[in-house]
């Protein structure tokens, strides 16, 4: 029955239409709201003026440089509405020769935006047209949604893209300034004719480059010396761009500084550690001992730590590896540690066992039950740690080819802890290449170099690495190539 008490209010004239979209109830909705006319039409004005950007460059790409073959198409930058996923594969024509190139994300107020760089051929550009015009007038058959909806409530802006648009590094090595720089130009391929392109702009720009290249699937890289103006020229004469990035430094400046200015580096990083190591975590050495008194290692490995399997060895590192392991283990990558001034967190501690004689070698057959030792006195020594165990030994004997044998068996036995219900983590080198024929036969002599024993042990996490520190600048080897 009617409440009379009370009459109802009707509202007249204020009706609005618009198209339902399910959300999860209490969560995030999948897609930004959105009033389809208007976000439609600001789309296709962007795209126009990204259009009309492209064709002033053209003028620009004329006066610098008369003999590159012309561009043959634009380099578009979609950019997300704040805290939302791209639709990537949506942007992405593959049928259509357009590609995309790189995505990024970039933190504002807290919150991720994500950054979408694609190719567009020429005779292309009617595609992202005609997905607007679809978005504006036509729905789904089913839902009666807006066509392309998730595709394009999700884009926030599109415009041309810039330097900044293929810049995939962090942004405080952005260039910036005349100084000229080395950085990696990652070409959107690997045929060899985008290779001799490339280079013919950069030959047409007198930028010097490399002669030395990686290849991947689909990507080509190569190193340039350039400043930002002759990045941005490179941005307007290539279509074969995909992601810019800094080439990595050596760390020649610090090596070869006085001894005086290590130790003023050493204290500014020391300077910047933040909180003290954690005692109950640690990494645990097992290499050729460690020389605790360095300045960097000293407030992180105490000299109840530093042990070894054979008293007359003494706890100092006779060699130097491992010392070397420990700087990586308490620091990763030290040469970017020195040079940062942001704070360092170091959260665990160091433990050192020395498992390798000062002079000769130990008996091949007692390598597991070395290890297995090493292992057992540090969990003595700090029975409620826990620690990951490091070994960056291993035997070239390649006898085993990947089979069991008594070493790896015995690193399966401790990780697993089947004897002593103690499960453990080793992370164990997969070797090295040690014999400079070998250097020079790269990437040929991995066919014949295999995993070192006993990094084919199957409870153990077995790592690799590669450096990609690989850019000569010493004035002394001029001429030589890496």
């Amino acid at each position: 029955m009617a409440n009379t008490d009370f009459p109802h209010i009707f509202l007249d004239g204020y009706v609005e239409t618009s198209h339902y979209v399910r959300k999860g109830g209490g969560k995030r909705p999948l897609l930004p709201s959105r009033d389809v006319a208007l976000h439609g039409s600001f789309l296709q004005r962007k795209l126009d003026q990204a259009w009309r950007d492209a064709q002033r460059q053209r003028s620009i790409r004329e006066r610098l440089a008369v003999s590159v073959p012309g561009r043959e198409g634009m380099y578009l930058e979609f950019r997300g509405e704040l805290d939302y996923k791209l639709a990537i594969k949506s942007i992405e024509s593959p049928s259509d020769g357009i590609r995309l190139l790189s995505v990024r994300e970039r933190e504002e107020d807290g919150k991720q935006t994500e950054y979408a760089t694609v190719f567009v051929p020429a005779g292309k550009e009617k595609y992202f047209k005609r997905k607007i015009d679809e978005y504006l007038h036509e729905v789904t058959p089913k839902k009666g949604l807006p066509k392309n909806q998730r595709l394009l409530d999700v884009i926030a802006d599109i415009k041309l893209a810039v330097i900044e648009s293929f810049w995939t590094d962090d942004p405080k090595l952005f260039p910036c300034g005349e100084n000229t720089d080395w950085f990696e130009i990652w070409l959107r391929g690997e045929d060899e004719k985008i290779k001799k392109r490339f280079l013919r702009v950069l030959e047409e720009l007198h930028i010097d480059s490399s002669s030395r290249n990686l290849v991947f699937p689909e990507r080509l890289v190569l190193l340039v010396r350039a400043n930002s103006q002759q990045l941005g020229d490179l941005v307007q004469l290539s279509d074969d761009i995909a992601e810019i990035r800094k080439a990595k430094e050596t760390a020649r400046f610090l090596l070869e500084s006085q001894n005086a200015a290590q130790t003023d580096w050493a204290r500014a990083l020391l300077d910047r550690l933040d909180g003290e190591p954690n005692g109950n975590q640690a990494v645990c050495i097992l290499d050729t001992g460690v020389n605790r008194g360095h300045l960097l290692l000293e407030p992180i490995l105490d000299p109840g730590d530093c042990q070894t399997i054979e008293p007359s060895w003494e706890t100092h590192d006779h060699e130097g590896h491992g010392t070397l392991m420990a700087g990586l283990a308490a620091y990763g990558n030290l040469q970017q540690a020195l040079e940062s001034s942001d704070a360092v967190r170091i959260s665990h501690r160091l433990e050192s066992v020395k498992i390798l004689p000062p002079h000769g070698e130990n008996v091949p057959n007692l390598y597991g039950a070395i290890t297995a030792q090493a292992v057992y006195r540090a969990e003595v020594q700090a029975p409620g740690r826990r620690r990951v165990i490091c070994m960056a030994v291993t035997t070239t004997d390649f006898r085993d080819m990947g089979q069991p044998s008594s070493w790896s068996a015995e690193l399966d036995a401790l990780s697993s802890g089947v004897e002593d219900e103690q499960r453990r983590l080793f992370v164990v080198a997969a070797g090295n290449v040690q014999d400079s024929w070998e250097w020079g036969n790269y990437p040929e002599s991995n066919l014949t170099n295999g995993v070192h024993d006993p990094g084919q042990s199957w409870n153990a996490l077995t790592v690799g690495a590669h450096t990609w520190l690989d850019r000569i600048t010493d004035s002394t080897c001029a001429g030589y190539k890496s």
